[in-house]
C-alpha cells in the first residue's frame, strides 16, 4: 500500500503519546507517515521523539477559554485547516487522536475527501472526536464506557497504543529496574500527575512519604520540581520533573498514586501496577473519573475523588493495594492491550482494501 499516513494528536501527553506509538508502528511496517501537532503542545517540546516528517500548527484550545481566546482559537483553526487542505495528498489516510491540536487535520481531511479514522483514548470523547465522528470511517476506542457516544457499526475496541520502549521494558525484572534507578529492592510507591504535574497530588505525596517512610519515585512536573526536591531531602524518594524512561519507572514500582489520564492508565495497566486514582476534578466532562472508574470495576485499583481525598483515606487504600497486590495487579492488567497499534493498523488496512 503506497498511501501516506497523516497522524495527529497532541496538546497534552494523553493525546500525543498514543499518536506517537502509532507512528512508530506504521513506520516499522514500512509505511510513509507525517505527524501534525500544535506549536504550544507537549509534542513540540518532545519533537525529538518523532522520527518522521513533522509539522506544528499555530492552533489554540477553545474549551474553557475567554471570548477573546475563543475567537483566536477559531481563527487559528480556520487558517491551519486551510493550509493543510492545500498541502495534503489525495492518496493518503488520516488518523486523528482528538484534542484541539488534531482538529485541523480532521477538517482538512474531510474537505479533501481523505479517509478519516479516529482514536478516542478517554471514556468520554473529546469534542473534536465527537464532531469528526460523523465523517470517520472507523473509530477506535479504549474504554467500554465510550461505546455509547458513537454509532456501533463504526467502533472498534482496540485499546490505547503504547510506545515500543514501554513494550521493551516488560523484559526487565523489577530488581533490574530498581538497580538501574539506584533504588533498593523493596516496596516502591510511584506518584505521577501526568505530563503537566499535579499540585494536589504533589502535596499529598510529601505527606504520605513523611508518614510511611516508603521508598518512592515522584514525577513532579517541572513547575514544582525544585521545591519538592528540597522537601524530600534525606528521604528515599527519587524526584524527577519528567522522564522519557517510564519503562524503568513502571517496572520498579509496586503501586501507584496517579491522575487518571488515559495514557497513564494504559501504561500502568501494561505493567500491572495497582493504582489509587485521584482524577483531576476539572478535566473536560469529568472524563478522568470515568476512566478510573472502569479500572476500579475491573479490580485494578481504587478511585478517590480529590474533594474527598486526605492522608488518612489515601493510606487506607494504599494498604489494601499492598496487602493484596497480586489480585489488584491482575485486575489492572486485564485492561492492557499490548497489540493496540497492530490492531489499529490492521483494521485500517483491511478497511481500505475492502472499500478501495
Amino acid at each position: 500500500m503506497d498511501k501516506k499516513f497523516y497522524v495527529s494528536g497532541g496538546g497534552t501527553g494523553g493525546h500525543f503519546f498514543p499518536a506517537l506509538a502509532l507512528v512508530e508502528c506504521l513506520t516499522e511496517k514500512g509505511l510513509s507517515c507525517e505527524f501534525f501537532g500544535a506549536e504550544r503542545g507537549i509534542e513540540k517540546k518532545l519533537s525529538h521523539l518523532i522520527s518522521v516528517e513533522k509539522r506544528f500548527l499555530n492552533v489554540h484550545p477553545f474549551l474553557g477559554k475567554s471570548l477573546r481566546d475563543k475567537l483566536r482559537s477559531l481563527l487559528s483553526l480556520f487558517f491551519s485547516s486551510l493550509r493543510l487542505y492545500q498541502d495534503l495528498r489525495s492518496n493518503s489516510v488520516s488518523v486523528v487522536f482528538g484534542g484541539y491540536a488534531s482538529l485541523p487535520l480532521g477538517i482538512a481531511s474531510v474537505l479533501k475527501g481523505i479517509p478519516l479514522f479516529l482514536h478516542e483514548q478517554n471514556s468520554i470523547p473529546s469534542t473534536t472526536n465527537q464532531v469528526l465522528s460523523k465523517f470517520a470511517r472507523l473509530i477506535f476506542l479504549s474504554f467500554e464506557h465510550s461505546k455509547r457516544f458513537f454509532p456501533s457499526e463504526k467502533t472498534v475496541k482496540a485499546g490505547i497504543p503504547v510506545r515500543k520502549s514501554l513494550l521493551e521494558g516488560l523484559k526487565l525484572s523489577q530488581r533490574e529496574a530498581r538497580e538501574k534507578l539506584n533504588l533498593e529492592d523493596r516496596e516502591t510507591l510511584l506518584v505521577i500527575g501526568g505530563s503537566q504535574g499535579a499540585s494536589f497530588l504533589n502535596n499529598l505525596a510529601v505527606d504520605i512519604f513523611k508518614k510511611t517512610g516508603l521508598q518512592g519515585i515522584h514525577i513532579t512536573g517541572e513547575k514544582e520540581y525544585e521545591s519538592l526536591k528540597r522537601a524530600y531531602e534525606g528521604m528515599p524518594v527519587l524526584v524527577l520533573p519528567f522522564t522519557e524512561r517510564m519503562d524503568l519507572i513502571y517496572r520498579a514500582c509496586s503501586i501507584a498514586i496517579s491522575r487518571a489520564g488515559a495514557s497513564s492508565i494504559a501504561e500502568l495497566s501494561l505493567y500491572g501496577v495497582p493504582s489509587l486514582f485521584i482524577p483531576y476534578p476539572y478535566a473536560v466532562k469529568n472524563h478522568q473519573y470515568y476512566n478510573a472508574k472502569e479500572i476500579e470495576e475491573l479490580g485494578g485499583g481504587f478511585v478517590l475523588r480529590q474533594e474527598d481525598a486526605d492522608l488518612t483515606k489515601a493510606l487506607k487504600l494504599m494498604d489494601k493495594l499492598l496487602s493484596d497486590r497480586e489480585k489488584f495487579s491482575k485486575g489492572i492488567r486485564s485492561f492492557a492491550e499490548p497489540q493496540a497499534c497492530e490492531k489499529i493498523a490492521e483494521h485500517i488496512q483491511q478497511f481500505l482494501l475492502t472499500y478501495s
